[in-house]
């Protein structure tokens, strides 16, 4: 779920949104973040705005509120709630997707300016999104390797160890 192929999915779930607002901003914020002229903190402050973007949408709010209330708040997408679609509003999975994929991106654009804290977190929350989409364990196994690499750094050794081996748990299983 790197900025490379989140895209298509972001692009595809905004261009279904009826709100113009809504997509001209993501457009927008997508746009100054993968141009290689935009300095660090930019970048750093466009991708939190995605994700504060996703995170607000209609139809993510509604899906996390409904997960909320479930057992333990670990629901995952359901089939149906996967592609449902109305001419009003977004799939969900697309914009699931995007929104897992916008946190593993500021993860990593904290990991790359050296903050190392800030990237553990969007870590964290990147893969909470990701264990939502349970058909994409190759993207999660990466996920929590980079995690474990930040961890690592920080000097919390047991918990690096704890995520590469949920990282090769992960892709024993699409085996």
């Amino acid at each position: 779920m790197s900025s490379k192929t989140e895209t298509p999915a972001l692009g595809a779930a905004a261009a279904e949104h009826t709100d113009e607002g809504f997509c001209q901003a993501l457009a927008l914020y997508t746009t100054l973040a993968s141009r290689p002229t935009t300095d660090r903190h930019t970048r750093l402050v466009c991708l939190a705005k995605k994700a504060a973007l996703l995170d607000a949408h209609p139809r993510i709010r509604a899906f996390d509120s409904r997960r909320s209330k479930g057992r333990n708040g670990s629901a995952t997408l359901h089939p149906a709630e996967s592609s449902s679609s109305s001419s009003a509003s977004a799939p969900l999975r697309p914009l699931l997707i995007a929104r897992a994929a916008v946190f593993r991106d500021l993860a990593a654009a904290y990991k790359e300016s050296g903050a190392a804290v800030n990237a553990s977190a969007a870590y964290d929350r990147a893969v909470q999104l990701m264990q939502l989409l349970p058909d994409d364990s190759d993207c999660l196994s990466e996920t929590l390797a980079e995690w474990a690499d930040v961890e690592e750094s920080l000097g919390r050794a047991t918990k690096a160890s704890r995520l590469r081996e949920r990282s090769r748990g992960c892709a024993e299983e699409k085996e």
